[in-house]
Protein backbone atom coordinates (compact mmCIF):
# COMPACT_ATOMS: atom_id res chain seq x y z
CA UNK A 1 0.00 0.00 0.00
CA UNK A 2 1.22 3.68 -0.82
CA UNK A 3 0.63 6.99 -0.26
CA UNK A 4 -2.45 7.22 -2.63
CA UNK A 5 -3.40 4.22 -0.89
CA UNK A 6 -3.47 6.44 1.99
CA UNK A 7 -5.53 9.40 0.79
CA UNK A 8 -7.95 6.82 -0.53
CA UNK A 9 -8.30 5.35 2.73
CA UNK A 10 -9.03 8.74 4.73
CA UNK A 11 -11.28 10.51 2.28
CA UNK A 12 -13.41 6.70 2.56
CA UNK A 13 -13.84 7.32 6.08
CA UNK A 14 -14.46 10.90 6.16
CA UNK A 15 -17.16 9.84 3.67
CA UNK A 16 -18.70 7.55 5.91
CA UNK A 17 -17.93 9.63 9.39
CA UNK A 18 -15.59 7.69 10.45
CA UNK A 19 -11.70 8.05 11.83
CA UNK A 20 -9.14 6.71 9.16
CA UNK A 21 -8.08 4.00 12.04
CA UNK A 22 -11.64 3.06 12.27
CA UNK A 23 -12.37 2.24 9.17
CA UNK A 24 -8.90 0.81 8.12
CA UNK A 25 -9.00 -1.14 11.02
CA UNK A 26 -12.38 -2.64 10.63
CA UNK A 27 -10.95 -3.79 7.27
CA UNK A 28 -7.88 -4.76 8.31
CA UNK A 29 -9.73 -7.06 10.62
CA UNK A 30 -11.62 -8.78 8.46
CA UNK A 31 -9.16 -9.21 5.20
CA UNK A 32 -5.99 -7.40 6.28
CA UNK A 33 -6.80 -4.96 3.98
CA UNK A 34 -6.20 -7.08 1.17
CA UNK A 35 -8.99 -6.54 -1.15
CA UNK A 36 -8.24 -10.24 -3.29
CA UNK A 37 -8.23 -11.89 0.32
CA UNK A 38 -11.06 -15.21 -0.02
CA UNK A 39 -12.12 -16.32 3.30
CA UNK A 40 -15.31 -17.18 5.64
CA UNK A 41 -17.38 -20.28 5.57
CA UNK A 42 -16.28 -22.40 2.40
CA UNK A 43 -14.08 -20.06 1.35
CA UNK A 44 -16.74 -17.80 -0.48
CA UNK A 45 -16.07 -15.11 0.75
CA UNK A 46 -14.08 -11.75 -1.45
CA UNK A 47 -12.45 -8.14 -0.48
CA UNK A 48 -11.79 -5.83 2.13
CA UNK A 49 -15.01 -6.44 4.18
CA UNK A 50 -15.18 -10.08 2.79
CA UNK A 51 -18.45 -9.75 0.49
CA UNK A 52 -20.67 -12.78 0.61
CA UNK A 53 -21.49 -14.47 -2.95
CA UNK A 54 -24.61 -12.40 -3.37
CA UNK A 55 -22.88 -9.16 -2.39
CA UNK A 56 -20.01 -9.67 -5.02
CA UNK A 57 -22.98 -10.08 -7.64
CA UNK A 58 -24.34 -7.20 -6.61
CA UNK A 59 -21.49 -4.29 -6.54
CA UNK A 60 -19.35 -6.13 -9.26
CA UNK A 61 -16.68 -7.38 -6.82
CA UNK A 62 -14.49 -9.81 -8.08
CA UNK A 63 -11.16 -9.87 -5.75
CA UNK A 64 -9.12 -8.54 -9.07
CA UNK A 65 -10.07 -4.71 -7.69
CA UNK A 66 -6.88 -3.02 -6.76
CA UNK A 67 -7.58 -1.31 -2.86
CA UNK A 68 -8.89 2.17 -4.25
CA UNK A 69 -10.95 0.56 -6.86
CA UNK A 70 -12.59 -1.72 -3.87
CA UNK A 71 -13.65 0.84 -1.21
CA UNK A 72 -16.47 2.58 -2.79
CA UNK A 73 -18.08 -0.88 -3.48
CA UNK A 74 -17.46 -1.52 0.63
CA UNK A 75 -18.65 2.02 1.07
CA UNK A 76 -21.92 1.27 -1.31
CA UNK A 77 -22.90 -1.79 0.66
CA UNK A 78 -22.74 -0.28 4.44
CA UNK A 79 -24.60 2.46 2.47
CA UNK A 80 -27.30 -0.28 0.89
CA UNK A 81 -27.96 -1.59 4.33
CA UNK A 82 -29.28 0.81 6.37
CA UNK A 83 -25.57 2.57 7.65
CA UNK A 84 -25.79 6.60 7.89
CA UNK A 85 -22.60 7.81 8.03
CA UNK A 86 -21.90 9.34 11.33
CA UNK A 87 -23.47 6.02 12.93
CA UNK A 88 -20.13 5.18 14.17
CA UNK A 89 -17.88 1.99 14.45
CA UNK A 90 -19.48 -0.14 16.06
CA UNK A 91 -22.80 -0.29 13.47
CA UNK A 92 -20.34 0.08 10.99
CA UNK A 93 -18.86 -3.50 11.68
CA UNK A 94 -22.85 -4.51 12.96
CA UNK A 95 -23.44 -3.59 9.26
CA UNK A 96 -20.59 -5.35 7.85
CA UNK A 97 -20.92 -8.58 10.27
CA UNK A 98 -24.21 -8.68 10.89
CA UNK A 99 -25.90 -7.17 7.84
CA UNK A 100 -27.33 -3.92 9.55
CA UNK A 101 -26.85 -1.71 11.83
CA UNK A 102 -28.34 -2.50 15.46
CA UNK A 103 -27.13 -5.88 15.44
CA UNK A 104 -24.38 -5.44 18.06
CA UNK A 105 -25.14 -8.65 20.10
CA UNK A 106 -25.01 -11.10 16.91
CA UNK A 107 -22.40 -14.09 16.33
CA UNK A 108 -21.40 -15.53 13.16
CA UNK A 109 -18.87 -17.78 14.75
CA UNK A 110 -21.44 -20.72 13.80
CA UNK A 111 -20.85 -19.61 9.66
CA UNK A 112 -16.91 -20.01 10.41
CA UNK A 113 -16.70 -16.31 12.06
CA UNK A 114 -14.26 -15.67 15.16
CA UNK A 115 -15.86 -16.36 18.32
CA UNK A 116 -17.77 -13.42 19.81
CA UNK A 117 -20.46 -10.78 19.32
CA UNK A 118 -19.89 -7.81 17.31
CA UNK A 119 -19.31 -5.88 20.43
CA UNK A 120 -17.19 -8.07 21.92
CA UNK A 121 -15.26 -8.15 18.58
CA UNK A 122 -14.59 -4.69 18.14
CA UNK A 123 -13.78 -4.07 22.09
CA UNK A 124 -11.23 -7.00 22.35
CA UNK A 125 -10.14 -8.09 19.17
CA UNK A 126 -9.61 -5.14 16.89
CA UNK A 127 -6.72 -3.52 19.11
CA UNK A 128 -4.09 -4.66 16.53
CA UNK A 129 -5.33 -3.80 13.47
CA UNK A 130 -5.90 -0.43 14.79
CA UNK A 131 -2.03 0.02 15.79
CA UNK A 132 -1.30 -1.38 12.40
CA UNK A 133 -3.11 1.04 10.10
CA UNK A 134 -2.26 3.70 12.31
CA UNK A 135 1.50 2.80 11.61
CA UNK A 136 0.29 2.79 7.80
CA UNK A 137 -1.52 6.55 8.30
CA UNK A 138 2.32 7.78 9.36
CA UNK A 139 2.21 7.28 13.33
CA UNK A 140 -0.03 10.63 14.43
CA UNK A 141 -3.54 8.78 13.63
CA UNK A 142 -5.43 9.10 16.58
CA UNK A 143 -6.83 5.84 18.03
CA UNK A 144 -10.07 5.26 19.52
CA UNK A 145 -11.76 1.98 21.10
CA UNK A 146 -15.56 1.98 21.22
CA UNK A 147 -17.86 1.27 23.79
CA UNK A 148 -20.98 -0.67 24.07
CA UNK A 149 -22.75 2.48 23.23
CA UNK A 150 -20.74 3.72 20.72
CA UNK A 151 -18.90 6.79 22.19
CA UNK A 152 -15.21 6.20 21.77
CA UNK A 153 -12.45 6.61 24.77
CA UNK A 154 -9.12 6.25 24.39
CA UNK A 155 -6.90 3.24 24.00
CA UNK A 156 -3.79 5.11 24.42
CA UNK A 157 -1.59 7.66 24.49
CA UNK A 158 1.75 8.77 22.70
CA UNK A 159 2.64 8.57 18.74
CA UNK A 160 2.17 5.14 17.12
CA UNK A 161 5.30 4.24 15.14
CA UNK A 162 5.54 0.83 12.98
CA UNK A 163 7.09 -0.68 16.53
CA UNK A 164 3.97 0.17 18.51
CA UNK A 165 3.39 3.02 20.94
CA UNK A 166 6.17 5.45 21.15
CA UNK A 167 5.11 7.40 24.89
CA UNK A 168 5.35 11.24 24.53
CA UNK A 169 7.20 13.38 27.18
CA UNK A 170 3.32 14.11 29.10
CA UNK A 171 3.72 10.30 30.07
CA UNK A 172 7.04 10.18 31.90
CA UNK A 173 7.35 9.62 35.53
CA UNK A 174 7.14 12.80 37.44
CA UNK A 175 10.04 12.33 40.18
CA UNK A 176 9.20 13.83 43.61
CA UNK A 177 11.51 15.44 46.26
CA UNK A 178 11.18 13.56 49.78
CA UNK A 179 10.31 16.46 52.38
CA UNK A 180 13.65 16.80 54.59
CA UNK A 181 13.29 16.46 58.03
CA UNK A 182 14.07 19.18 60.82
CA UNK A 183 17.25 17.36 62.78
CA UNK A 184 18.06 20.72 64.90
CA UNK A 185 21.23 22.17 64.82
CA UNK A 186 24.54 20.72 64.77
CA UNK A 187 27.99 21.72 66.23
CA UNK A 188 28.41 23.89 62.83
CA UNK A 189 25.38 25.88 63.21
CA UNK A 190 25.78 26.44 66.77
CA UNK A 191 29.61 27.65 66.23
CA UNK A 192 27.96 29.92 63.62
CA UNK A 193 26.10 31.54 65.88
CA UNK A 194 29.13 32.68 68.42
CA UNK A 195 31.06 33.78 65.81
CA UNK A 196 28.84 36.58 64.83
CA UNK A 197 29.85 38.94 62.81
CA UNK A 198 33.95 38.19 63.08
CA UNK A 199 32.99 34.49 61.62
CA UNK A 200 34.42 30.80 62.50
CA UNK A 201 38.02 32.01 62.33
CA UNK A 202 38.30 34.19 65.06
CA UNK A 203 37.54 31.40 67.04
CA UNK A 204 39.94 29.09 65.56
CA UNK A 205 42.94 31.42 65.09
CA UNK A 206 45.09 31.83 68.79
CA UNK A 207 45.57 34.83 69.61
CA UNK A 208 48.62 37.07 67.94
CA UNK A 209 49.12 33.98 65.35
CA UNK A 210 49.28 36.58 62.99
CA UNK A 211 46.36 34.65 60.98
CA UNK A 212 44.17 36.26 58.86
CA UNK A 213 40.60 35.48 59.62
CA UNK A 214 38.14 34.16 57.36
CA UNK A 215 35.38 35.83 55.63
CA UNK A 216 32.55 36.55 57.92
CA UNK A 217 29.27 34.46 56.59
CA UNK A 218 25.99 36.67 56.62
CA UNK A 219 24.96 37.62 59.84
CA UNK A 220 22.48 34.98 61.10
CA UNK A 221 19.28 35.44 62.85
CA UNK A 222 19.19 33.57 66.11
CA UNK A 223 16.59 31.18 66.20
CA UNK A 224 14.16 32.25 69.09
CA UNK A 225 13.39 29.48 71.70
CA UNK A 226 13.95 28.89 75.27
CA UNK A 227 16.93 26.83 76.40
CA UNK A 228 19.12 26.33 79.16
CA UNK A 229 21.94 28.39 80.01
CA UNK A 230 24.66 27.53 77.51
CA UNK A 231 28.40 27.99 79.05
CA UNK A 232 30.45 29.28 76.33
CA UNK A 233 33.80 28.49 77.73
CA UNK A 234 32.87 25.36 78.63
CA UNK A 235 32.19 24.22 75.20
CA UNK A 236 35.13 26.01 73.73
CA UNK A 237 37.63 24.11 75.85
CA UNK A 238 36.00 20.78 74.79
CA UNK A 239 36.77 21.75 70.85
CA UNK A 240 39.83 22.43 71.73
CA UNK A 241 40.75 19.19 73.07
Amino acid sequence: MDAADRDALIASAGRLGLTPVEWGGLMSYESGLNPGRWGGAGGRHVGLIQFGPSEQKAFGVTGRETFQEQLPKAEAFLLSRGYTPGMGLMQAYSTVNAGSPGMLNASDAKNGGMPGTVAEKVANQFGPHFRKVSAFLGGDAAMTMPSDSGATAPVASGRFGFSGIEPSAASAPTMTTPEKKDEGLDAASILKMLAGEKGLGALAAPAGSGATAAPAPPPMVPIQRRAAPFDRDAYLALLRR
